[in-house]
């Protein structure tokens, strides 16, 4: 079977009966196979921005093929990030006994088009991202056969490596912002124009 009909059976599946497919699911295959599943997962996610800015810039064909190439891009840059993400919720795992990083890819590569693929409709995006992390959870838990709480800390701890860095930034910019407020005496900037123009 190709691996394009196992990702279309897996991910009909998952989707059908998760609590099933997680316990039953007893496949064994290699790392690259959860490797090329997670990338025709990601690419799957990009396909329809991919397809709609072609038709969206049918009069520009060169735009098109830019916009598409774009989204492909990301598709592989998310992928990259999702190795990595799977690679540090691997080393969590490992901490609690558990061996077997292909298992690890595979709990991260099979949930992939529900934690991210309607990324662009606002509030479904976050309702199926957390559902594709309680998937992923629930892969982590049956795969390595350990705990759901030790799962959790496995998978939460990489979202939290990557959301740091942005809440960083964010919580310097408001403090920057707040802590100026009163730091100046004398007419603002902004006051003086509007001193010009009454």
């Amino acid at each position: 079977m190709s691996l394009l009909n196992q990702w279309k059976g897996v991910n009909g599946y998952m989707i059908n009966d998760p609590g099933t497919f997680f316990s039953e699911y007893n496949e064994s295959h290699g790392i690259g196979y959860p490797i090329a599943f997670m990338l025709i997962s990601y690419l799957a996610v990009m396909l329809p921005a991919a397809v709609l800015t072609a038709a969206l810039n049918i009069t520009a064909p060169g735009e098109a093929a830019i916009g598409v190439v774009i989204f492909l891009a990301f598709g592989i840059a998310y992928w990259i990030l999702g190795l990595v993400e799977a690679l540090l919720a691997h080393g969590v795992v490992y901490l609690f006994g558990a061996r077997g990083i292909a298992k690890t890819f595979e709990a991260y590569a099979f949930p992939t088009v529900v934690r991210y693929g309607l990324w662009w409709f606002p509030l479904v995006n976050i309702a199926l991202g957390f559902y594709g992390l309680y998937l992923q959870i629930k892969g982590l838990s049956t795969f390595h056969d350990i705990s759901t709480g030790k799962a959790v800390i496995a998978a939460a701890l990489p979202v939290v490596v990557f959301m740091l860095p942005g809440i960083l930034v964010i919580a310097a910019v408001v403090a920057t912002f707040v802590l100026d407020m009163g730091s100046q005496t004398g007419t603002q900037p902004a006051m003086l124009l509007f001193d010009v123009v009454a």
